[in-house]
């Protein structure tokens, strides 16, 4: 039996900014997400307030993501995009991020899975598509995305 495989495409790029986060405890951060944008032959947008990312922080270290980003197209359309993810806090990678360190996605196991909401009629196939982010970059306040439609 031939290996099940996943086909994806590119989509879009994720770019984000965020603030040091605040920690309400324990197990939960709230990062204010201060600039995004996303870049693609297919849609550019930048970021609308409100927007935030609470990461609660797992027992083991490792993070789970939640999200919630109102982008603006560049003819105006909003667009809302939510999601979640998880960043694995390998051996040494909190004192990486504590650092403020830009690590590459080479070194950082850290996923996404964006889902997009629009009424825009020019938009509105990101309404129909499951997509997975993975991590070219992060730290030192910046994030940066690949984001691929799952096929």
């Amino acid at each position: 039996m031939a290996e099940p495989t996943l086909e994806t495409r590119w989509l879009m790029r994720l770019r984000g900014a965020i603030e040091q986060p605040v920690v309400v405890g324990d197990s939960l951060m709230v990062f204010n997400v201060l600039e995004a944008s996303i870049e693609s032959p297919r849609i550019t947008a930048q970021l609308a307030h409100p927007s935030g990312d609470w990461v609660r922080v797992q027992p083991n270290g490792n993070w789970k993501l939640d999200v919630r980003l109102l982008m603006m197209a560049d003819d105006g359309m909003p667009i809302y995009s939510h999601y979640n993810g998880v960043l694995r806090m390998d051996p040494g990678l909190s004192e990486r991020i504590a650092s403020g360190e830009s690590i590459p996605g080479s070194d950082i196991y850290f996923r996404s899975a964006p889902y997009f909401e629009t009424a825009s009629e020019k938009y509105g196939w990101l309404n129909d598509l499951l997509t997975i982010g993975k991590i070219a970059s992060f730290g030192g306040g910046e994030v940066l995305y690949d984001v691929f439609e799952v096929l």
